[in-house]
């Protein structure tokens, strides 16, 4: 009897899980990899990552004018000797763009790479 009463409360031990830590399994939020010298993920509301785009902005109206408006952007950076912005430009009308500006650690700026995508 005794081993039967012990199994049954294994067997009831065993089948109870905790809702709350299977909850906040299911809860938390994947974050991304940030690899040395890879680009993670930019704030955009952060007031240098807010200049570099409107650098890139004026990059893609200098060299292919247009009245298209920005619609979406994607930014990531990367800490290199200053920083690199990798911009994914999305304008009204469909046209795409991926443009990288570096700010050099005196905070000046230039465009080290420009593709139109779409």
């Amino acid at each position: 009897m005794k081993i039967a009463g012990s199994l049954l409360v294994v067997a009831m031990l065993g089948g109870c899980t905790s809702p709350p830590l299977a909850a906040q399994a299911e809860q938390q939020v994947e974050r991304e990899v940030v690899i040395t010298g890879g680009y993670a993920k930019a704030d955009q509301a952060e007031a240098g990552t807010k200049a570099a785009e409107d650098f890139a902005v004026a990059e893609i109206y200098r060299r292919d004018p247009t009245r298209a408006l920005v619609e979406k952007v994607e930014v990531k950076v990367q800490v290199v000797a200053g920083l690199n912005y990798a911009f994914d430009i999305t304008m009204t009308g469909g046209s795409r763009f991926k443009v990288v500006v570096y700010r050099d650690l005196q905070n000046a700026m230039k465009v080290t790479s420009y593709e139109k995508v779409g």
